[in-house]
């Protein structure tokens, strides 16, 4: 009894079950059909998680149907086959089986988390929301009127608007510069037979990616990949998306919103997730501002001289572009002193380059800190998800650590002056701030 309650407390708030000490091992494993999943096996405990992926995201939406790819995954548990909405999630309720899908930049995702005992079920109901999903009339209504909810929140959100107005500027005329929940005009104009056909053209077994972590062994997983997926389209029908052309001139932001304090975003053209350069890209961020209280910019500007609440930077990798995104909040009064000296400090540690010491400092952080994120099944299948749409190796935990020890300080200069450049920042900035000269005065979206 006692390990029963142990474990039941492990599940309800969310605690690591296994801490991965050692090299992930992954298996590939193929079913008779050829859908191809990773696998890390463990029956320490009866819990199986199963994390996939269809490439393609919300930026396949037409501009006109904005919210499309959002309202047809959330619909794909508003009832299955022979059960409705309320008996589809009864019977996951009843078999604790936590079952859901999203949709993102770039692709399509879905999570099942189940126990052993309960597994044939919960691979039965995956199945029936993949290839039998209703779209019933009452459904329909209640994920759009979701969404639309949603779309307030959002749009009363000035970390949202400065976001949307920075990518607006950047992602122009590309459908990253769409958005995922849409709008009141595009909701309205979609249908079940949209939500259908988007599910149709979207989700196949060409653009299909899985990843399991648990208690399950392999010969079992291959056949139930097959009674899954096995059943869905073989191509997916994706439309073509360019690569983003970067804005030439680097522009200032400004959006009015009442209050005490000013919100700074602001980006700048990165490197791909494959570019060889990465490891050193990793290395360079930690120390700018990607390493919390260890980073350059949290130290001179927050801890120092106080002028922001915090300030963080980050490798923002897609599909067909990537970014540095940063961020930082600061009273309104001390938003040009606070954003000058970002500047300046980031533009003095571009000149005097990276050292030696924050180098290693870097390494010895980045080499260690990946496998403590491994902590729990439904976060190793995550993780070798997230491989596979990046098109890397199963031991890519194991090849990163070496790769980032191989980082010279040469390499890592070399990095930073090419891709940490702050003149070639555009920045938007949410708030009354004061001391920040800015070149487009905006409106916050309002609908």
């Amino acid at each position: 009894m006692k390990h029963l309650i142990r474990f039941l407390a492990l599940i309800l708030l969310g605690l690591p079950l296994a801490v991965q000490a050692q090299p992930l091992p992954v298996e590939e494993i193929v079913s008779p059909g050829g859908i191809k999943a990773w696998l890390v096996q463990d029956d320490k405990l009866p819990i199986i998680a199963v994390n996939f992926a269809f490439r393609g995201g919300v930026e396949q939406d037409l501009p006109d149907q904005q919210g499309l790819a959002t309202m047809a995954m959330n619909l794909l548990t508003e009832g299955a086959g022979p059960n409705d909405a309320a008996a589809f999630q009864q019977r996951l309720a009843n078999q604790s089986i936590s079952l859901g899908f999203s949709a993102g930049r770039d692709q399509l995702s879905g999570s099942l988390k189940t126990l052993s005992d309960t597994k044939q079920e919960a691979f039965r109901l995956l199945k029936l929301a993949l290839t039998q999903p209703r779209f019933d009339a009452d459904a329909f209504a209640r994920v759009r009127q979701q969404q639309l909810t949603q779309i307030k929140f959002q749009l009363g959100n000035p970390s949202w608007q400065a976001r949307y107005a920075l990518l607006s500027q950047i992602f122009a005329g590309h459908p990253y510069a769409q958005r995922s929940l849409g709008t009141a005009a595009t909701l309205e104009r979609l249908t079940r037979d949209d939500a259908a056909a988007f599910v149709r053209n979207h989700l196949a077994k060409d653009n299909l990616v899985v990843a399991v972590a648990g208690n399950i062994s392999g010969p079992e997983l291959a056949r139930l990949l097959d009674d899954v997926f096995g059943a869905l389209p073989a191509a997916a029908q994706l439309r073509s998306i360019s690569d983003v052309t970067w804005p030439k001139n680097p522009t200032t932001l400004a959006i009015d919103y009442k209050g005490t304090q000013s919100e700074l975003l602001f980006a700048l053209p990165s490197l791909k997730r494959q570019d060889a350069d990465w490891y050193a890209a990793e290395i360079v961020n930690y120390t700018l501002g990607g390493g919390g209280f260890a980073s350059l910019l949290m130290q001179e500007v927050r801890d120092k001289r106080g002028l922001t609440y915090g300030i963080s930077t980050a490798l923002s990798p897609m599909d067909h572009a990537a970014m540095l995104l940063g961020s930082a909040s600061t009273d309104n009064a001390k938003a040009g002193a606070a954003w000058d000296l970002i500047r300046r400090t980031w533009d003095d540690f571009l000149h005097q380059g990276i050292t030696q010491e924050k180098l290693d400092a870097a390494k010895a952080y980045l080499t260690g800190a990946a496998p403590l994120q491994l902590t729990s099944t439904s976060a190793i299948a995550n993780y070798l998800v997230g491989l596979q749409l990046d098109g890397m190796p199963k031991d890519y935990l194991e090849q990163r650590n070496e790769k980032l020890r191989q980082v010279t300080l040469d390499d890592a200069r070399r990095v930073q002056r090419q891709w940490f450049d702050p003149s070639q920042a555009t920045l938007a900035v949410i708030g009354t701030p004061e001391g920040i000269a800015t070149e487009r005065q905006l409106q916050q979206v309002r609908q």
